[in-house]
């Protein structure tokens, strides 16, 4: 008897049975997965989820001169996403020349290189972090534009830098959505403190 002509006697079940248990482990598995990564950011963000992007809306009402502006971004409608455009694209090129020429006519005290991350969208497009010399590049600028005292505007972005996560992942950041929001803190507080102390 050939043993390649006779059919597989075994019920279905015992085949489907085990596909079945799999697929529910790993259902079980990618959600127990998803909320205990919820649960740490949640733990170690420490912070509101409005502050964990940089949208379009947002980053149009900080466009003026007297905000810290965040990384371009490449987002379409709201939609996260990135440029996809690779390090010899000449279209990147242009496109960085011109955000550099940008940013030395907005803060004409700077002196030397600008950093990458102002004139490169993030992955995401949405992202809201910028590096601390990124911050610290527009510092004059927004103290001029505001009428804020500029040491006053550098402690504020002293105080925003973000270390590393867990003191080994990624690099120190400041948060563009926080550091606007603690501006506009400050601002308010400096008129408060004018009409209170005006005769």
């Amino acid at each position: 008897m050939n043993p390649f002509d006779h059919e597989d006697e075994r019920p279905w079940r015992s085949t489907v049975r085990p596909a079945v248990v799999l697929l529910g482990a790993f259902a079980a598995a990618t959600i127990a997965y998803t909320g205990f990564v919820a649960a740490a950011a949640r733990l170690l963000g420490g912070g509101p989820a409005e502050a964990l992007v940089l949208d379009a809306a947002r980053a149009a009402a900080w466009s003026g001169p007297e905000w810290f502006h965040g990384r371009p971004t490449a987002a379409t409608g709201g939609v996260s996403g990135g440029s996809n455009l690779g390090p010899t694209s000449p279209t990147l090129a242009a496109a960085a020349t011109a955000r550099i020429a940008a940013i030395r006519a907005e803060n004409p005290s700077h002196e030397g290189p600008i950093p990458v991350d102002l004139v490169t969208s993030s992955a995401s497009g949405l992202d809201p972090h910028i590096s601390p010399p990124a911050a610290y590049l527009q510092v004059a600028r927004v103290a001029a534009r505001s009428g804020l005292p500029e040491d006053d505007v550098r402690r504020l972005v002293e105080r925003s830098v973000e270390p590393r996560s867990l003191g080994v992942f990624g690099q120190p950041r400041v948060n563009v959505v926080r550091l606007n929001d603690g501006l506009r803190e400050m601002a308010g507080q400096t008129r408060r403190e004018g009409r209170s102390g005006s005769p």
